[in-house]
């Protein structure tokens, strides 16, 4: 068998390009050891007799945006041809044609005699995060499977994707039956996809705006309902497979996959209903798909033009509709109204980046910024509220960072990844952080419609200027406030190499020239000519040494009962500056003598896992209270906080502990960018520290 991957796989694929998963690990105990991180349903492969009739009929009147022919793929069965349609739940539709009668009939004889009378869904699969784990899993509950089969979507390796190393994109594997069992599940897992990170940042459809919607209103997949003939043997087997069996009866029983999706099962009620004329006509299988919709009314109203009289079934007070099987080419077709938890959550993603933001996600971008992005750039984003943070109001900024894509991802990127050597820090999921990619696209978009300003379209070729005459304007004009070295002083560090490899030519040209309003940055336009300008941007732009987005470093972090450093030592002896601040000189002196206390990094998470001062805990000045005070002891010990710019973040924190009754608390005055530049002791990811000089 030769296996088609999916549209969404491969969407997935392009999406998570900069990615690079790992084989999941599943412990046997493992209630999820079957799918491990699997995403849920994969696909749903729909045979039909004439795929081009097909495909009209089910995009002109069942209302899925089907590809067009010329987007025909070869199908999961050698000798097919089949299109599928992707959906934001990671899942797919897939409807399977005959195209080499021969081939089909003599490796699939059984698909070729299924055609002869009927159409129908003949294959489902599911996602898994590693084949491997999946098929050892069933081995060892006695069930047995076939051969893992690879395959690629792409035939040649892309540029620059340097996860993937040309091998296998995919990978599969079921029952080793001939013909497989229309109602078991064929295991899909996506090579190189960070599965563990995108279960993390899940959110119900939060990615429906990277999908043409359908006419129909049809959002995702959320369960299949399969009829069997002995339902205790088949949920006899699904619970030995590994799925969560949720309710069961006489005649049904219901299983849970991955979030809201659901595998149902069904067994005829009584002689010659249309269970049994099913399972007459068809054998054991897919009987039904149910799709999640946007609104009820809109889709009866859209399938009431379309279908004829008797084709649909409708119940209003349940919002539910049904498509009849023989409407629908062999299988039956559902819809019910998403719930309002879903839905509401998707509200805050759901919008077009040419258009201003609705209320719902304005407001929950306004809420993130608060929460993350005020303490340092100013409550209305007006910047230098803590050290020396630039406006993030200001229109010169942006107007050039909405275009092009280069542009674009240096806030991204500033966002996500930090400015390495300054006080922002990550704040990516990805890197340990609380932002996942649709909160900072979300949160950027949010920043664009704030300012007000237009899209400067702005050139991908790079200036050419004499750098020689750029270093010598450069150290004239610029190093009083971005550093003889670049290294940022009451600006931004321009030798940073993530900014220089996220930031194009013309948007440092652009900065030169026009200034940045609501900044120190003043226009040069007037006092430097455009050769000039353009010397200064090559000598910036030579500065730069190549980036490549950082891995992830995540280490252990100490546990409650760990905070506490040297808990049966006595406790240091501080003089705090001001009645708050303790120097760096007697913090290290008190971590050399083995002092008792707790030393807490206020910075963001991520930071906190890249580097940090020894024996430090990570309690960012975001996370609610009530997360971490519970394991803070109030009582005589001194409780030390550290951040980078160097008061702000853990002044915040060094308040909350005040607010709860904390008397031993102090701020470390220089934080942790000096305290490293003195050559105290910094932990790097797994336990590198620096020496004391």
């Amino acid at each position: 068998m030769k296996v088609n991957v999916p549209a969404t796989v491969a969407m997935l694929l392009c999406f998570f390009a900069s990615c690079t998963g790992s084989k999941d690990q599943i412990p046997e105990a493992d209630t999820h050891a079957l799918l491990g991180e699997g995403l849920g349903i994969s696909n749903v492969t729909v045979l039909v007799q004439n795929l081009d009739s097909a495909r009209n009929y089910f995009t002109d009147v069942l209302g899925f945006n089907m590809p067009k022919p010329k987007d025909f793929q070869n199908g999961m069965y050698e000798g097919t041809l089949s299109v599928s349609l992707a959906f934001a739940t990671f899942s797919s539709f897939e409807l399977s044609g005959v195209k080499d009668t021969a081939v089909v009939a003599a490796k699939y004889p059984y698909i070729t005699a299924y055609l002869k009378h009927h159409e129908g869904v003949r294959t489902y699969a599911l996602s898994t995060s590693s084949v491997d784990s999946t098929s050892k899993w069933l081995h060892s509950k006695g069930l047995k499977t076939g051969t893992i089969l690879t395959g690629r979507v792409t035939k040649e390796v892309p540029k620059g994707w340097d996860w993937d190393d040309g091998g296998p994109q995919w990978r599969s594997v079921q029952s080793d039956s001939q013909p497989p069992p229309a109602y078991r599940p064929v295991f899909v897992e996506v090579a190189g996809l960070p599965y563990k990170q995108v279960q993390e940042s899940w959110k119900p459809y939060a990615w429906r705006r990277y999908y043409d919607p359908n006419p129909n209103g049809a959002v995702g997949i959320t369960s299949l309902l399969l009829v069997v003939k002995d339902l205790q043997a088949v949920t006899a087997e699904f619970r030995k497979m590994g799925f969560k069996e949720l309710e069961a009866s006489d005649s049904s029983a219901r299983f849970s996959i991955a979030h809201n999706q659901q595998l149902q099962v069904a067994v005829p009620r009584s002689p010659g209903d249309t269970y049994s004329k099913f399972l007459e006509a068809s054998g054991p299988g897919v009987y039904a798909i149910r799709f999640d919709i946007k609104n009820f009314d809109s889709t009866r109203a859209f399938f009431k033009k379309t279908l004829p009289a008797g084709a649909l079934l409708a119940d209003s007070l349940a919002k539910h509709l049904t498509v009849l099987k023989a409407y629908a080419h062999g299988v039956q077709l559902e819809f019910t109204q998403e719930s309002k938890a879903q839905a509401d959550s998707a509200k805050m993603y759901d919008y077009k980046d040419d258009s201003a933001l609705g209320e719902a996600p304005k407001k929950y971008a306004s809420v993130m910024y608060a929460k993350y992005c005020a303490l340092c750039h100013g409550k209305d984003r007006e910047g230098y509220a803590a050290d020396h943070a630039p406006s993030l109001r200001s229109h010169a900024l942006m107007a050039t960072t909405q275009s092009p894509q280069s542009s674009y991802n240096y806030l991204h990127h500033s966002i996500a990844y930090g400015r390495a050597g300054t006080a922002m820090a990550p704040y990516s999921k990805q890197q340990g952080g609380p932002l996942d990619r649709d909160d900072i696209d979300l949160l950027i978009k949010w920043l664009h419609d704030m300012s007000g300003a237009k899209a400067i379209e702005m050139s991908t070729d790079p200036v050419k200027g004499d750098a020689k005459r750029g270093k010598v304007l450069y150290a004239k004009h610029c190093v009083t406030c971005h550093g003889a070295k670049g290294e940022g002083i009451s600006a931004p560090a321009l030798a940073n190499p993530m900014f220089l490899a996220t930031a194009s030519d013309a948007f440092l040209r652009y900065t030169i020239t026009e200034g940045r309003d609501s900044t120190p940055m003043k226009s040069f336009k007037d006092s430097l000519t455009k050769t000039e300008i353009n010397a200064l941007t090559a000598y910036i732009r030579s500065r730069a040494s190549g980036w490549n987005a950082p891995e992830a470093v995540t280490i252990a972090e100490p546990q409650p009962k760990d905070y506490i450093l040297n808990p049966h030592h006595k406790a240091p002896v501080f003089t705090l500056k001001e009645g708050r601040y303790v120097p760096a000189v007697q913090l290290v002196k008190a971590l050399k003598d083995s002092a008792r206390m707790v030393i807490l990094d206020a910075r963001s998470a991520a930071a906190w896992h890249q580097t940090h001062i020894p024996g430090a805990v990570s309690v960012p000045y975001y996370k609610d209270p009530d997360k971490f005070i519970k394991d803070i002891p109030n009582d005589s010990t001194w409780i030390v906080v550290y951040c980078a710019c160097p008061h702000a973040a853990s002044q915040q924190v060094v308040n909350t502990l005040t607010r709860f009754g904390y008397k031993h608390t102090a701020i470390l005055d220089e934080g942790i960018i000096k305290w490293a530049g003195l050559g105290y002791p910094v932990q790097y990811g797994e336990g590198i520290k620096t020496p004391k000089k």
